[in-house]
C-alpha cells in the first residue's frame, strides 16, 4: 500500500494528457504518475548510450554492398550462389 503523499502541480495539458492515459488503460490518475516515476527514476539494466556505443564498435564483417545485396537477395529467394555450399 502506498504510504507517502506528494503535491504536484501541473499544468491543465499535462493533466490532460495524462488523464487520456488513464482513462485509455482503464487506470486511475494516480497509477501512471507513480508508473512514470518509476519509469523515470529506476535504473536500467544498461543505459541507452552505452548500449549504442557498444553495438557501434563492434567489429563487424561488411563486404561490397553489391555482394552484400546479392547475397541477401539469394538468400530471400532461397538460391545458393556460386561460393555457397550445396544445400
Amino acid at each position: 500500500m502506498h504510504s507517502e503523499r506528494t503535491q504536484v502541480l501541473l499544468t491543465p495539458a499535462q493533466r490532460e494528457r495524462l488523464q487520456r492515459i488513464a482513462s485509455r488503460e482503464g487506470r486511475s490518475l494516480g497509477a501512471v504518475i507513480r508508473d512514470a516515476v518509476d519509469a523515470y527514476t529506476l535504473p536500467r539494466a544498461r543505459p541507452r548510450g552505452e548500449a549504442l556505443q557498444s553495438l557501434f564498435a563492434q567489429n563487424a564483417p561488411v563486404d561490397d554492398w553489391t555482394v552484400m545485396k546479392a547475397e541477401i537477395e539469394r538468400g530471400a529467394l532461397g538460391r545458393a550462389g556460386p561460393d555457397d555450399p550445396v544445400r
